[in-house]
């Protein structure tokens, strides 16, 4: 699964959830998922609480471009 998979299934909800809102699906998702990938959810969450908003495709993709920097720099 993908980051962005990952983040479409925890935000798969009948109802839009406000920022930083755990759904269910995400908490299952994040228990299920392989480390890096759960916290990588985690950080997104935590991001949309700091600033107010949903993380959008654009979001996750610079997550995920930050996330590979590092991992070369690691």
């Amino acid at each position: 699964m993908t980051f962005s998979e990952l983040m479409e299934a925890a935000n798969a909800s009948k109802h839009p959830r406000p920022p930083g809102q755990w759904t269910p699906l995400a908490c299952q998702i994040w228990r299920e998922a392989e480390p890096e990938m759960s916290r990588r959810l985690e950080a997104a969450l935590a991001w949309e609480l700091s600033n107010g908003r949903i993380a959008s495709r654009k979001t996750r993709q610079r997550m995920d471009e930050a996330t590979a920097a590092a991992v070369v720099k690691g």
